[in-house]
């Protein structure tokens, strides 16, 4: 087949979908189809082959600079975007905002290319942390306190937030946004006075959270093909034991910084639980393909954090490492999105 992967991205993952989009795109190869890796830049450009063969400058996938230099000198920026998508389907390397919240999923529906992953209303509903939790409780999940605050109603009256009833310590994260970028701990309200400023200087929108003190984890679903119908089966889930106070960029990247050990060492009881909640996770947003629920297990209880619709797929990363616990080749996982994306498009897989 031809298989467009979509990567790169003008999101704050950007050097995260660089190493996802690789692997990808080497894996797909590997597996016999044509790849055309086509790169977006952080300012939206898109960079795209003029052939269907992976061409990916070695060991500078870390160095998105360097990458994207050597990546242009090989292709065509912005070469007839709507012509060059001769694709039978579009595997999705994008992680965050532009990439993973119903935008790009939106434009290639229109274009009418299938494409890997959630449909456009699921990516939204995910990426938005606020109406997630909002589902997810109304779903009966568990979910520690949280609150919403704009960047307007505090440009307008900024010790508000401080009178709300916020619990502490507490979280401030993007309310859209990934693998913990401008996200901070908050021990009290003078801490949070520090930090707004800096916080809206990059962000527009935050959701305080109360921190909970428990084991992190983290689980993946996938729909997994047996005979006409499509199962919903959650994978092993991977314990994660953040090599800072929490599990931040620099402990989710940077080697050696934190333990994820999969499956997770808790009893099978609390198993059980995760797994559940991850497919009650996936059902709940209408997810499609597969998807990676985030939890912090709290004695017995998982509350859950947020739900990743394209989670990262290098071979270090989570849903990997869990699919070879589980015995399934990253190959049967990759194909079973491709099909899936193909049947919702009304097309017949093939093979």
């Amino acid at each position: 087949m031809k298989i467009a992967v979509l990567f790169g991205g003008t999101s704050t993952e950007h050097e995260i979908s660089l190493r996802t989009g690789t692997f990808i795109s080497k894996t797909l190869s590997s597996m016999g189809h044509s790849v055309k890796p086509i790169l977006i830049s952080r300012d939206g450009r898109w960079v795209i082959p003029k052939e269907y063969r992976p061409e990916f400058p070695e060991g500078n996938s870390k160095n998105p600079e360097e990458y994207l230099k050597e990546f242009e000198e090989l292709h065509s920026t912005n070469a007839g975007i709507f012509s060059s998508l001769d694709c039978d389907v579009a595997f999705l390397g994008l992680h965050g905002t532009s990439g993973e919240d119903g935008s790009v999923q939106g434009f290639l529906k229109v274009l009418g290319i299938p494409f890997t992953g959630s449909d456009v209303k699921a990516s939204a509903l995910a990426m938005d942390k606020i109406r997630a939790n909002r589902l997810f409780q109304l779903a009966g999940m568990s979910v520690a306190p949280f609150w919403e605050l704009r960047k307007k109603e505090y440009s307008e009256n900024p010790t508000s937030v401080e009178n709300s009833g916020l619990e502490y310590p507490l979280f401030l994260k993007p309310v859209e946004g990934g693998s913990s970028f401008h996200t901070f701990r908050i021990e009290g309200p003078e801490d949070l006075r520090k930090r707004l400023p800096e916080f809206f200087d990059a962000e527009e929108h935050a959701i305080l959270q109360k921190f909970l003190k428990g084991t992190e984890v983290s689980c993946g679903v996938w729909e997994k093909k047996e005979g006409s119908k499509r199962i919903l089966e959650a994978l092993p889930p991977t314990e994660i034991i953040p090599g800072g106070e929490f599990f931040d960029v620099e402990s989710k990247y940077k080697p050696g910084l934190s333990q994820e050990i999969t499956p997770a060492r808790l009893p099978e009881k609390i198993i059980s639980k995760i797994q559940e909640q991850s497919i009650l996770a996936h059902k709940t947003l209408g997810c499609e393909g597969y998807s990676r629920t985030d939890f912090i297990i709290v004695g017995e209880t998982p509350f859950v954090l947020e739900t990743n619709t394209l989670p990262g797929m290098t071979e270090t990363s989570l849903i990997p490492q869990q699919a070879k616990a589980a015995g399934i080749p990253i190959q049967t996982l990759y194909q079973s999105l491709i099909d899936q994306a193909l049947e919702r498009a009304g097309k017949v897989p093939v093979g």
